[in-house]
């Protein structure tokens, strides 16, 4: 594949990918290409000030009153030196109180010698100076920059202070800063200033070099849904599936509503393939077995070890962050990683070993003794997670909620893991489950009340921060392990997840978009906890839950009918969460790709047919509009060519730095198309908010659990006196050597079998087992499970003569 390239102004190494060399979008004063291509005037919007600036160290007869004189030049610079701590400063102080949104820093001498390492920090109330989160940048190599504050953190101040931490020579050389005001577009860099020579932005690869038939890019599963996008095509077209080297059409069909859908073509082996219809041909995918997941599963397991915070690849310490960088207390990454584990661990099991376990550092993480090395790294990191928790006792509820799932899934993983762990996890959570009160403040944090026991009636923002629901499926889970252990509090727990579930039925709008897609990532938290609440009591679940479920469905399916089989925030109005006060516009890779769990958790409890079926729809349409089945055809990650198997067009930047650091991350979602991009407006590129964070990547992860327990079945089958285990499950990724899988079989006694693929390019694995192994008679009933629990497949059957 040939390099990908964007818009940039100087080339730099790469960064997230060192497969190759390639030209690196600089996000960083790229950040909105919107802004580029449709830049604000200066009557539109004007730099905040008169500044004034101060510096202790002023070199070379240089004065820090150069860096606002409105000129960028390096005859008028600043030049400044190391503090005692040896770091540098510079001061900016404003004639009244602001609310600052952004930043341009001009630095350098003749385009060579940017700063490094740099963070800003502004003047609160009580006249501390405080971090601006999301301004921490590490190896810059640029000297214009525009840097945007987080949109979820309103900065009102009267002083801001630039820190830099690390440059070539110690010496800071900054030509000019401009600050910007929140709530209007962020112009191009240059404006406001004189420039002997302005950047220009170079466009190296245009929207019309994306073919305008839109599908998965890397492709399909045998057997399921297939269907792609035409926004230029009438109504009528004919398309034809081809071999991508050329041939003949294998399969036809017409495209109606801008929708041509091929799900009936399976063809006799995998290959290449593309569509064509009217002059237009599609890039070239694959139709495969399990395609998808082959792809997806040992993606999505690099990106999480890659950004486990102190020991991922990037080991500085990240503000805000606990077990993951940026994961703040609402990413739910046990919340998602035991699900994933629980509904396919076969596949996780097979999968190559990354993780060696890291020596710990006190008050960071070494709270839980060490797992096995054998462990598959899906339960290294689940043994993190709990680990970060426990050492650096997290309180918050949202955190200490994550470790039901830890406490749940312990018969499937203390084969690897010391007893010591349950304990000590069992322990902290019966100590902290109902404590209220939490002794340090985190980003983001609406919570009232951090008992896990108490309704909970807060609803948060479009930030993801405090879905409705949360605690329903942890106090299920705890319902349950309580149960398992013997605990006198057992029913605590089912009473405070029933009393939430009843909240949710009387008091919830689903036609209020904040209650479903205004939760931006934490969408899946809501819908999956009620799901798991039918399937786990289904008679003793609160009245109405199945039709408040059903109502739920009802709404998504009338949102989602377009050519995009795109489920929209609202009816009428905006595609995406938006914030029009604001100039960011919310990025929401995490709503699109975590839709599919829920679409397939609720799908369940539905009532009528033709809903079922159209939630399984759109939950594969979801994951197409991610890998390029959308108005931008791109896929949601920048990296994505080099690292996802079949894709060709990318996002168009990524973000470097911030507090998770993400850049250097295998498979980062780093954006998704805006409200302005639908329904076809390719056109407008790269505006809106760009930037990866863990909690768009456990959405996805959550979604391939939901997919795994969809796609499983296990059946027993008796044939005289053995029993025949038949499983179906997205496990034979590789078709040239045997993925074995073993079952435990329970009748009057328990014994193990061992399953292998009926065939090298089979989706089902077959074992058999004698009625004798399980002191079985007729009568008995024997009983086995592929998974665990509420995300497992189960299959039972009684023994005849």
């Amino acid at each position: 594949m040939k390099p990908r390239t964007g818009i940039y102004l100087r080339p730099f190494t790469p960064y997230r990918s060192l497969q190759r060399p390639v030209i690196r979008l600089s996000a960083l004063f790229l950040f909105l290409l919107g802004t580029l291509i449709h830049p604000a005037s200066a009557e539109e919007i004007k730099p905040l000030g008169p500044l004034t600036a101060k510096a202790v160290s002023e070199l070379k007869n240089s004065k820090a009153s150069s860096v606002t004189d409105g000129i960028s030049s390096d005859d008028s610079r600043w030049l400044g030196g190391p503090d005692a701590d040896g770091k540098i400063r510079l001061e900016l102080q404003l004639p009244s109180i602001q609310t600052i949104g952004a930043a341009h820093i001009y630095s350098g001498y003749r385009n060579e010698s940017a700063f490094k390492d740099f963070y800003l920090e502004h003047k609160n109330p009580s006249g501390d100076w405080t971090l601006i989160q999301g301004t921490e940048i590490f190896g810059n190599k640029e000297t214009a920059l525009a840097v945007p504050f987080d949109p979820g953190e309103a900065i009102v101040t009267d002083s801001i202070r630039l820190v830099v931490t690390q440059t070539p020579d110690k010496i800071a050389r900054i030509r000019e800063i401009t600050l910007w005001p929140l709530g209007k577009e962020l112009p191009e860099l240059g404006t406001g200033v004189k420039m002997p020579k302005a950047p220009k932005p170079i466009v190296h690869s245009k929207d019309g070099d994306i073919p305008r038939i839109y599908l998965n890019q890397s492709g399909f599963n045998f057997g399921e849904l297939k269907r792609f996008t035409a926004p230029t095509l009438d109504d009528g077209t004919a398309f034809q599936i081809k071999p991508a080297k050329g041939g003949n059409a294998l399969y036809t069909g017409t495209i109606e509503g801008h929708i041509g859908d091929f799900t009936a073509f399976n063809p006799a082996s995998s290959g290449e393939f593309v569509v064509t219809a009217g002059s237009e041909t599609s890039v070239p995918f694959t139709i495969g077995l399990w395609q998808f997941e082959r792809i997806s599963y040992p993606a999505a397991i690099d990106f999480m070890v890659d950004t486990r915070h102190y020991v991922g690849n990037y080991k500085r310490r990240c503000r805000g962050s606990f077990g993951w960088r940026d994961d703040h207390h609402f990413s739910w990454t046990l919340y998602t990683l035991v699900p994933q584990y629980l509904s396919n661990p076969a596949a996780y099991e097979h999968l190559p070993q990354q993780i060696t376990y890291d020596e710990p550092k006190p008050g960071l993480w070494g709270a839980l003794e060490p797992y096995d090395e054998s462990a598959p790294d899906i339960v290294k990191m689940i043994h993190w997670g709990a680990d970060v928790i426990l050492t650096q006792d997290v309180k918050h509820e949202c955190m200490k909620s994550d470790l039901a799932f830890f406490l749940y899934a312990w018969p499937t993983m203390k084969q690897w893991l010391p007893q010591q762990n349950y304990d000590a996890v069992r322990q902290f959570v019966e100590a902290k489950w109902g404590q209220s009160d939490i002794d340090i403040k985190y980003p983001y944090d609406a919570s009232s009340d951090h008992n896990l026991f108490a309704l909970k009636t807060v609803v948060g923002s479009t930030k993801g921060e405090l879905p409705p629901g949360f605690s329903v499926l942890p106090n299920l889970l705890m319902h349950e392990v309580a149960v398992r252990d013997g605990l006198p509090n057992a029913d605590k727990y089912l009473e405070a997840a029933f009393a939430q579930t009843r909240w949710i039925i009387d008091e919830l709008d689903w036609e209020a978009p904040q209650t479903t897609k205004g939760q931006r990532m934490s969408e899946h938290v809501t819908i999956t906890g009620l799901a798991a609440c039918l399937q786990l009591h289904p008679g003793k679940a609160p009245d109405g839950l199945r039709e408040k479920i059903n109502e739920w469905a009802r709404i998504m399916v009338r949102r989602s009918e377009n050519m995009w089989d795109f489920r929209k925030y609202t009816d009428d109005g905006d595609w995406t969460p938006m914030d029009y006060s604001h100039r960011h516009k919310w990025n929401e890779p995490g709503n699109v790709v975590g839709f599919p769990a829920i679409a397939l958790a609720a799908s369940t409890y539905v009532t009528a047919p033709e809903v079922r079926e159209r939630l399984h729809e759109l939950a594969w349409s979801h994951l197409d509009n991610c890998f390029g089945r959308n108005p931008t055809g791109r896929h949601f990650s920048y990296d994505a060519p080099r690292e996802v198997e079949g894709v060709e067009h990318g996002w168009y930047t990524f973000y470097r730095g911030g507090i998770g650091q993400l850049e250097e991350a295998r498979f980062v979602l780093d954006g998704s198309p805006k409200t302005f991009h639908y329904p076809y407006h390719p056109e407008v590129g790269n505006k809106g908010y760009t930037e990866g964070w863990v909690a768009f990547n456990t959405a996805f992860n959550l979604s391939l659990a939901y997919m795994a327990r969809a796609e499983t079945e296990l059946k027993l089958i008796q044939e005289g006196d053995s029993i025949l285990v038949g499983l179906r499950a997205p496990v034979n990724f590789d078709i040239s050597k045997e993925e074995p899988i073993t079952l435990t079989l329970k009748g009057p006694k328990a014994a193990m079998v061992t399953l292998v693929e009926k065939d090298p390019d089979s989706d089902i694995h077959v074992g058999r087992i004698r009625l004798s192994d399980l002191g079985a008679q007729p009568g008995d009933r024997i009983h086995c499970s592929y998974g665990y629990g509420y995300m497992g497949s189960h299959a039972e059957l009684e023994v005849t003569p």
